[in-house]
C-alpha cells in the first residue's frame, strides 16, 4: 500500500460542520498530518485543535494502508472509545460506521496509527 489521503468531518455545539483533510503515512507507530485550510500532506501538523465543543461524526479514507487503524487521541492522551479501524472506514464504503466521539474547545486533536 502507499500513503492515502482522508477526511475527518465535525460537528460543533453550533451546528457548524468542520472538514478535516488527512494524511495518511503507510507506516505503524505514526502520526496523521491534519489539515483544515487544504489538502493535508506529510509536512502538515499532526495536530488540529477545536474552535469549540465538537462531535466527530465521520472519518474516510480512500485505502487501507499497512497500519490496521489508529488511536483519536485528545491533547496527547488517548481518548476512551476512539478507537478507528481503517477497514471500517473507507470511503467506497456505504456503511461505513458513524462515529459520535467527542472533542472539548481548545482539546488539540491527534490520530496514532497502530
Amino acid at each position: 500500500m502507499a500513503a492515502n489521503a482522508g477526511t475527518i468531518v465535525l460537528i460543533g455545539k453550533s451546528g457548524r460542520t468542520y472538514t478535516v483533510d488527512a494524511y495518511v503515512p503507510d507506516a505503524v507507530a505514526t502520526f496523521l498530518t491534519l489539515n483544515s485550510s487544504g489538502l493535508a500532506s506529510s509536512t502538515s501538523p499532526t495536530t488540529w485543535r477545536a474552535p469549540e465543543d465538537c462531535l466527530i461524526k465521520d472519518i474516510s479514507i480512500g485505502a487501507a494502508p499497512t497500519a490496521v487503524g489508529s488511536i483519536l487521541q485528545l491533547n496527547n492522551a488517548n481518548a476512551n472509545g476512539g478507537t478507528v479501524r481503517w477497514a471500517n472506514q473507507l470511503a467506497a464504503n456505504p456503511n461505513r460506521m458513524k462515529l459520535n466521539l467527542p472533542v472539548r474547545a481548545g482539546d488539540f486533536v491527534s490520530f496514532l496509527q497502530f
